[in-house]
């Protein structure tokens, strides 16, 4: 198994049973990995109930201030110099019966090929066909314009990466969800993940995995090895709008996208969410005015 090769990262937060569960989970589906890494930021009226759960284990255990991006940059400094890969888990998923024997066999079915860098595990999850920017993946314009894409797991100029989801075959993408992903150590043992992308870091595995995008490097999704990701993270508030601006905003300098197409797709969007306060969503239009404010401080960036 490639779990034995493997140092695992598990970033948490308050969340002492959803931590518990995973480890469970993991013990349930007799996986064992060379190291698991668990980085904590929670608040001390948690540490208790954390250092009864990690005690059971064998875990290596940091604290660290609350930020996802130094979560796992700790991570990834602490990691075996043995591991021939290294595994980001977020600590609220629910794994799928033989989810990493599948992901084992995808490894072993493309080991020859050099150029693979990462293996991310697909995430089933019910599509609200009626999202805006769901639909938005069929319209040719968006599509010739290098708007945004159709198919799951592209980057497009604008900035706008496809979401990858119940996926039927396994698929090379331009990046991957650090919810549930595997990189072969070696190439990314130098690598951190940006800590300016604020303490939820939205977007930040959208970055991290752009490192390689200039590059020859692949990243395949392994459609049998499959999760899911029950809980929602609250995407309506106006400092919501302002870091989803300005995190894209970074990438796409970052990377040498396209501005123009970027602004133009952020306009269209924060559009929708404005229209929001017609039909009485105050949520979606406090984003919009978050949108507004991120783009008029773009400069900044």
């Amino acid at each position: 198994m490639f779990s034995e090769k493997t140092s695992l990262i598990i970033p948490t937060r308050n969340r002492p049973s959803y931590l518990k569960n995973t480890l469970d989970q993991i013990i349930k589906h007799k996986v064992e990995f060379l190291e698991i890494l668990v980085i904590d930021s929670s608040d001390k009226v948690y540490e208790e109930p954390i250092n009864e759960i990690i005690k059971n284990y064998k875990i290596k255990y940091f604290h660290s201030q609350p930020s996802t991006s130094i979560q796992r940059n700790i991570g990834i400094e602490n990691m075996s110099k043995e591991s021939k890969f290294v595994m980001f888990l977020d600590d609220d998923i629910t794994f799928e019966e033989d989810m990493f024997q599948k992901m084992n066999k995808t490894i072993i079915e493309n080991a020859d090929d050099e150029n693979i860098i990462a293996y991310g595990f697909n995430q089933i999850q019910k599509i609200n066909k009626f999202d805006f920017i769901e639909k938005t993946k069929n319209i040719f314009l968006f599509n010739l314009f290098d708007l945004y894409h159709k198919t799951p797991g592209k980057v497009a100029l604008s900035g706008w990466q496809t979401k990858i989801l119940n996926i039927k075959r396994d698929l090379f993408v331009d990046w991957i969800y650090t919810t549930a992903c595997i990189y072969k150590s070696n190439e990314i043992y130098n690598l951190r993940f940006d800590v300016n992308f604020g303490r939820y870091g939205y977007l930040e595995d959208l970055d991290f995995s752009l490192n390689f995008y200039h590059s020859n490097k692949k990243i395949i999704i392994s459609a049998d090895a499959k999760y899911f990701h029950p809980l929602s993270i609250d995407r309506s508030s106006f400092k919501f709008g302002v870091y989803e601006t300005r995190n894209r905003y970074k990438i796409v300098k970052k990377y040498k996208l396209s501005k123009i197409r970027f602004f133009f797709m952020t306009l269209i969007k924060t559009t929708i969410f404005l229209m929001s306060i017609f039909v009485f969503k105050k949520k979606g239009f406090y984003r919009g005015l978050g949108n507004i404010y991120g783009i008029i401080n773009c400069y900044k960036y």
